[in-house]
């Protein structure tokens, strides 16, 4: 019973080994219980059929029941290290038997490898034997001899090879010569050392071909052949297609100007300003001429279909084009309002400077604005005590007498006044004294004047 159960779970298990041989890869991305559980069966197989090779593993079978994936993972790594082990040291075996395996195949007979023949006698073997060493004999004498004359090819080579190496390490190692040092003065060389070396400079230009008999004689054969088949021409250089539209070549005009520059000057400026106007260039007039042209061949074409179907002939629209600025042809207004309404600010009222505040001004322009305010206030001050003082001492014309009229105070704050004595005789006033006085005085003198007449 136990080898029949044994026998059906190997099956079982190489059955699963199949599946997982056959299952496509998309399938293993999506997690499925069957796949699983063959894997567990496989990896259980193979791990039991590297048993015999892994006497050191500590396990007899791969215990899956029950597990997860990592301590089956585990289980299977203890048993590979010793194998892999075991693996590396037979192969180390093999390694060092290859030197013994040549010596051997180098002695190897015939007999080794192949059955002896019947008529063969034990004497012709003994005979054999003794020549083929006789002549492995010799020729270990003549290899001897061989060394004893002198090394072989390769160790020659590998001789060169090991002095060049030595060189150039010398070579590395001691004091480089004054030429590879780069910029050296003459303190830092032997002298008259430039003139023993070849200095060879790089150039940017290609050197120029030395002409040998070699070189003349392939010229010369290359001029008799192109002779002789009769290519004359030179090789001509391909154009390439290019997909961009090729550029509009301006011809130049070479010949001199029969205007004037004023001329010019007015004929461009007309043509910015009056483009209908303008005069016509060469150009233009060969456009009109094709213009009217076409228009006569049309003619002709209408009437020959009878004038059916005539498209109406375009009207040209006169354009006017007035010498304004484009701002005022611009501004719509009603008639009503009129240009000073529609001045900006800074054209009705334009200060003498520029306006400043107060932290702009300087210590100048502050005294100067200071003494403009006082020459003020003392006029309209003055302006004022005049009138009152008018005011006071009304004088008419039909009143006759000696009066005393204040005129502009020059200091009044001060109790002193500029007076007039006026003589009012006849409706027409006598200017007789302008004195400076008091105001009190002037009165009380003028009241004496009027009592004495």
């Amino acid at each position: 019973m136990i080898p029949s159960a044994m026998a059906s779970s190997t099956e079982t298990a190489l059955e699963s080994l199949h599946h997982i041989k056959s299952t496509e890869p998309p399938e293993w991305l999506v997690p499925k219980q069957e796949l699983s559980q063959a894997v567990r069966a496989a990896s259980k197989l193979l791990f039991s059929s590297l048993k015999p090779y892994c006497p050191k593993s500590p396990f007899d079978q791969l215990l899956t029941e029950g597990f997860d994936v990592e301590q089956i993972w585990q289980q299977i790594d203890l048993q590979s290290q010793p194998l892999l082990s075991s693996l590396r040291r037979e192969l180390g075996l093999f390694d060092g038997n290859d030197e013994e395996d040549e010596d051997g195949l180098e002695n190897a007979r015939y007999e080794d490898f192949f059955s002896r023949k019947k008529n063969k006698s034990s004497k012709e073997k003994a005979k054999s034997r003794d020549m083929l060493e006789e002549d492995s004999g010799s020729d270990d004498e003549q290899d001897v001899d061989k060394r004893k004359d002198g090394p072989s090819k390769h160790e020659k080579e590998l001789d060169k090879l090991r002095s060049k190496i030595e060189e150039m390490e010398k070579a590395n190692l001691d004091p480089k010569v004054w030429t590879m040092r780069g910029e050296v003065t003459a303190a830092q060389r032997q002298k008259n050392s430039a003139l023993e070396v070849d200095l060879d400079f790089e150039h940017n230009v290609r050197p120029a071909p030395v002409i040998t008999e070699e070189v003349t004689a392939s010229l010369e054969d290359l001029i008799k052949t192109r002779i002789s088949e009769g290519l004359f021409d030179d090789v001509q250089k391909a154009r390439t297609s290019s997909s961009k539209a090729p550029r509009e070549i301006k011809e130049l005009d070479e010949s001199k100007s029969k205007k004037g520059l004023a001329e010019v000057y007015e004929e461009e400026f007309v043509q910015k300003t009056d483009p209908a106007s303008a005069l016509l260039t060469f150009s233009d007039e060969l456009k009109k001429e094709a213009s009217m042209l076409f228009k006569k061949l049309c003619l002709k074409l209408d009437a020959l279909s009878h004038f059916h179907f005539t498209p109406k002939p375009v009207v040209e629209d006169m354009s006017i084009q007035t010498n304004v600025p484009a701002l005022a042809m611009e501004e719509i207004a009603p008639m009503a309002v009129s240009d000073a309404a529609m001045l900006a600010p800074e054209e009705v009222f334009s200060g003498k400077g520029d306006i400043k505040e107060e932290a702009e001004l300087t210590k100048a322009e502050r005294k100067r604005r200071r003494a403009n305010k006082k020459r003020k206030f003392k006029a309209e001050a003055a302006k004022r005590m005049g009138k009152k003082a008018r005011q006071m001492t009304t004088v008419g014309n039909n009143d006759e007498g000696l009066y005393c009229i204040p005129i502009l105070p020059a200091s009044w704050w001060q109790g002193r006044i500029v007076c007039d004595l006026v003589l009012v005789k006849r409706g027409k006033w006598h200017i007789l004294k302008r004195e400076r006085h008091s105001m009190h005085l002037c009165l009380a003198f003028a009241s004496l004047e009027q009592a004495k007449q």
